[in-house]
């Protein structure tokens, strides 16, 4: 058995979480195909609703802590995913309150999961005849197709857009005042022990007279602490809903559009991963030094230490897969769920053209000095995103077609 055959055999056959997230990925992919098919922002609408999917395991795992109360607009509980309040953000206000997320290791393996199970999915409704396996060291991912003995392994680096807050209506909470008078709180740090039994809604943010606004759309209802499957089930009920979608997609693309450009003159960039600290932060902001959202949430595989280590990766495997006679046309390159839009230019583009050769040659200058007969090979044959692709091998480009306008 030789170094591909046995990778394959260590690897398994991408799975999902349970039967709830599965149906869950098929209906997103389906939703997608129906609005976008034809459209060249096909990619565009898969990676907006890629981000539902891993907001389904963000929502899974709240707890009664993380939430904050505010009463602007209407007296609610709300759990936000960023450090900042998203209702006063929206306002171009800026309070501080720790973002409510799961921990890295678990969210880590639901954006890879996650991210297999889509190009699983539409490899599948698009007739591609590709197996996708969850890979061990040195791959994260497997493409391949027996027959024909190709065979892609790819470094994955993603990481979502966005992830839409949390809220519940609640009644309005007091304290005393310094006279000991009675007084309504506008914003507070606190525990909701109401998560079981009652409506949890999220907050979308929508456009109105060139303003972004809050909307609320009811999630559902968790019945009990290891209830897995209200939120897979509750996104999938506002899938069924046109103008939830429709106000999804703007919302996400016009963050998209933020994101890429760095453009915080618009109040919904605060609500994007990897956005920064604003200037204007408010006297009484009591995060210190904290970012509303670090480089560390950077989205995609846009996180630079992610790039530099997803560069060593592709050449270690390009190195262990394409050198040995295993029998396999081997590919290498990064797969992510958004390119990297911001570092692109900086870090990738110098180098995305790259061909590399091993020789025992110690003075090679030009071509000509190495063997004629010396193979070479790309250092990335693939950068695979659903947003954007850099493709250098024409399989990999024919299989990818669905995503690449």
């Amino acid at each position: 058995m030789n170094w591909i055959e046995n990778l394959i055999r260590k690897s398994s056959p991408i799975e999902a979480y349970n039967a709830e997230e599965n149906a869950f990925v098929e209906k997103l992919i389906d939703k997608a195909i129906t609005i976008g098919n034809e459209r060249p922002d096909f990619g565009i609408i898969v990676a907006a609703f890629y981000d539902l999917a891993i907001s389904s395991v963000y929502y899974t795992n709240i707890t009664n802590t993380g939430w904050l109360y505010c009463n602007l607009h209407s007296p609610k509980l709300i759990l936000p995913f960023v450090n900042c309040c998203p209702e006063h953000a929206l306002e171009g206000k800026f309070i501080f309150h720790k973002s409510s997320k799961p921990t890295s290791a678990k969210i880590g393996q639901a954006t890879t999961r996650i991210l297999l199970l889509f190009y699983k999915e539409l490899f599948k409704r698009f007739g591609k005849d590709i197996c996708v396996l969850k890979a061990t060291e040195p791959a994260d991912a497997i493409f391949y197709n027996a027959a024909s003995k190709k065979i892609f392994l790819g470094e994955i680096k993603s990481s979502p857009l966005l992830t839409i807050p949390l809220s519940m209506f609640c009644e309005p909470l007091t304290t005393f005042d310094k006279e000991g008078v009675i007084v309504e709180l506008k914003h507070e740090a606190t525990n909701n022990p109401y998560i079981l039994n009652n409506t949890i809604n999220i907050i979308l943010p929508v456009k109105r007279d060139n303003q972004w606004t809050s909307e609320y759309f009811e999630l559902g209802t968790k019945i009990s602490n290891t209830d897995e499957s209200f939120a897979y089930n509750g996104l999938s009920k506002l899938l069924n809903n046109d103008d939830f979608v429709s106000k999804y997609l703007k919302y996400w693309m016009a963050s998209f559009s933020a994101y890429c450009t760095k453009d915080d003159t618009t109040n919904i960039f605060w609500l994007t991963n990897a956005c920064g600290k604003p200037s204007n932060l408010p006297e009484d902001w009591t995060g210190g030094v904290t970012c509303i959202s670090d480089e560390k949430t950077s989205v995609g595989m846009d996180r630079t230490d992610d790039i530099k280590k997803g560069i060593y990766q592709v050449l270690k495997l390009g190195a262990e897969g394409k050198l040995k006679n295993t029998g396999w046309d081997c590919k290498v390159g990064i797969i992510s769920n958004i390119h990297p839009a911001r570092h692109f230019n900086v870090y990738l583009k110098p180098i995305k053209d790259l061909i590399w050769t091993i020789g025992n040659e110690q003075s090679v200058k030009i071509a000509g000095d190495l063997d004629p007969s010396t193979p070479m090979y790309n250092l990335f044959d693939g950068i695979v995103t659903f947003t954007d692709n850099y493709i250098r091998d024409p399989w990999l480009s024919d299989n990818l077609k669905m995503i690449i306008k």
